[in-house]
């Protein structure tokens, strides 16, 4: 089977990734950092990190192991390089953080405490997503999506295995999202949809409340971003206004 294949592969570039380790550690762990560290150590919510998922230019992704030897995924958003003030933006929207306080530390922190407040939401409604364990400051603690240590592929490096289905299971997932964790994704893509072998959806940090006035076109954008990954398999797919009608439960 193709996964299993990716897996193995992806087992070989870990031992290259873990000779990064020490290097985005260094780049990661500034004192304030460490701390919250220490903080979910002394909590029992983590024992040791194992290595780098992925890292990026905002926010490093590490897997780490709990004092009982299960897996978990530690995101970690760098409070020096994050762009605030876009996050300001997004975040200033979103009705549950009326009032946040214009400072950079500020706006990180309660972007972690919204991604995870977005996760229990998504885990409330049923909707295929990581189950939230932890956050302090900027630092945010998941449920580990694959195998080993070993993340399970994106969509967009591992098409399904059957699109028609995955579709399927993708769009029940929006719909519970919206009609009953009252959310919408907002930054949904075959980037942010994990195969294993049944989609399950990542990065919840763009997720808002349907309240929001921008929820509708970010649900729009969503539905024709997910659409057009699926254009390319020639299977029977709903309009774009006939699968928006569809998740908010109208037409």
């Amino acid at each position: 089977m193709e996964l299993l294949r990716k897996l193995e592969r992806r087992k070989l570039e870990r031992l290259e990734k873990d000779s990064e380790l020490r290097k985005v550690l260094d780049r990661v762990f500034d004192s304030s950092t460490l701390l919250s560290i220490y903080d979910l150590l002394k909590k029992g919510v983590i024992d040791r990190f194992h290595g780098v998922v992925s890292t990026g230019k905002e926010a490093d992704v590490f897997c780490a192991l709990d004092p009982s030897g299960q897996y978990l995924a530690v995101k970690i958003y760098r409070i020096a390089t994050a762009d605030f003030k876009r996050k300001f933006e997004y975040i200033s929207a979103d009705p549950r953080f009326h009032g946040l306080r214009r400072d950079r530390r500020a706006v990180i922190y309660a972007w972690v405490t919204r991604e995870f407040k977005n996760l229990q939401r998504a885990q409330e409604a049923g909707a295929p997503a990581p189950r939230p364990i932890a956050f302090s400051k900027n630092l945010l603690v998941m449920e580990f999506i694959g195998e080993d240590g070993i993340p399970y592929p994106k969509m967009s490096d591992q098409p399904p295995d059957d699109p028609a289905s995955a579709f399927e299971i993708i769009v029940e997932g929006m719909e519970k999202l919206y009609k009953v964790g009252r959310l919408v994704h907002s930054d949904l893509s075959e980037y942010n949809v994990l195969v294993t072998p049944d989609p399950v959806f990542i990065d919840f940090s763009m997720g808002t409340d349907v309240s929001n006035p921008a929820a509708d076109g970010l649900l729009r954008r969503d539905i024709e971003k997910v659409l057009n990954y699926f254009r390319r398999f020639k299977i029977e797919l709903p309009t774009s206004e006939e699968l928006f009608n569809r998740i908010r439960g109208s037409g």
